[in-house]
């Protein structure tokens, strides 16, 4: 195998794939990249045992062939590298990548590449595709409520609900519920699936680009890809059964709040400072025409702030983990939100004021007033 390319394009093209390695592979093997070379046209693949990513970019190509090579020293090397077109080679016995800049060679040893599995051939029973805008509002708009906890992997991921021409994403992590919903151009279809949030994580990281792109997701029995341009990701879906996610939502609230987002952001993020809890409490007093948030009295001292606000019902004390007020307050994408509860105990709605197809659920705290 022999070919030439720019430096910053094969670093970025190996930045890309080397997010399948896990920081602990499962073996020696996965903690290489495949290079696969046909023609003018590379393929780079890295996996671990159940998440493949692969990309494909143009090179100068003079003799096709495959290597596998260490990711770790090889994405660092090339990350130093100025950028300029090197040449990659295969040595004659076959044990060594040799990399030549303009100032330097090197020499990596490589991988037995027959031990490293092939990248999964993937034709999907069903397909969605979604514009750049809207896949990553779903994705962001519900993956901070996931759970980070292993131990419950039924809550580490997104549930996907589609249903006619909407496509619904679910995030919990049962202390709080993020749904936002999207209406697709066409198929009708119904299914579900609950997505990894690494996976949609890595679709994040893919879009917003200078030339946007669609995102094509397609199913196949307990495997999904997605395509984003010439980048391929396939990963295990996680099984299991999602808690009826409608049953938390109240039918009605008795008492709504309006207030602008961004003072409320800033209010929480500063009265939070003193909460010496490991759960953050703030505790809001909710009037006609004002929130009073106070946390509690500790050695660190004491905040309260007032953020102007429009109550409809009665007056109301209520109070919350902060970060789970704080991270909707960052994603709503609307001037003002819109508060809903009942009761100091009942799960309380705050949704953006000019978005009807997201809202969001959290569990009050228990405390003393």
């Amino acid at each position: 195998m022999k070919f030439a390319c720019e430096t910053s394009i094969l670093a970025k093209s190996i930045q890309i794939v080397k997010k399948a390695i896990s920081s602990s592979p499962n073996a020696p093997i996965f903690s290489g990249i495949h290079l696969i070379l046909k023609g003018n046209t590379l393929e780079l693949v890295a996996m671990d045992l159940n998440f493949y990513m692969s990309d494909t970019i143009n090179v100068n190509g003079e003799k096709d062939g495959d290597v596998l090579v260490p990711s770790k020293s090889f994405s660092e090397l090339l990350t130093k590298l100025d950028n300029e077109v090197i040449s990659l080679e295969k040595n004659d016995n076959e044990t060594e990548i040799i990399i030549i800049s303009n100032t330097g060679k090197y020499s990596i040893p490589l991988m037995e590449k027959d031990d490293f599995p092939p990248f999964p051939n993937f034709e999907g029973d069903r397909v969605l595709v979604f514009s750049e805008e809207k896949i990553g509002e779903l994705i962001s708009k519900t993956i901070y409520a996931c759970s980070t906890d292993e131990t419950r992997p039924l809550f580490t991921g997104i549930l996907l609900e589609k249903k006619n021409k909407d496509v619904t994403f679910v995030g919990t992590n049962t202390h709080r519920l993020a749904i936002k919903t999207v209406t697709l151009d066409e198929n009708d279809s119904e299914f579900s699936m609950i997505i990894p949030s690494r996976l949609l994580r890595e679709i994040n990281t893919n879009i917003g680009k200078e030339v946007p792109e669609d995102v094509e997701i397609s199913l196949k029995n307990k495997q999904i890809q997605v395509k984003i341009g010439e980048i391929k990701i396939i990963s295990s879906l996680i099984e299991g059964s999602f808690p009826d996610y409608k049953r938390v939502v109240p039918p009605k609230f008795a008492t709504t709040t309006v207030f602008n987002a961004k003072a409320m952001e800033k209010a929480v993020k500063r009265v939070a400072l003193f909460s010496k809890d490991d759960y953050s409490i703030v505790r809001l007093n909710i009037e006609e025409d004002k929130i009073i948030l106070t946390s509690g009295i500790s050695d660190l001292g004491q905040g309260k702030e007032t953020v102007e606000c429009t109550t409809k019902g009665d007056a109301l004390n209520i109070a919350f983990n902060s970060k789970y007020v704080m991270d909707i307050l960052k994603y709503a994408g609307s001037e003002e939100v819109v508060m809903e509860m009942n009761n100091s105990l009942s799960p309380v709605c705050i949704k953006p004021v000019s978005e009807e197809n997201y809202i969001y659920i959290v569990t009050p705290v228990r405390v003393i007033f």
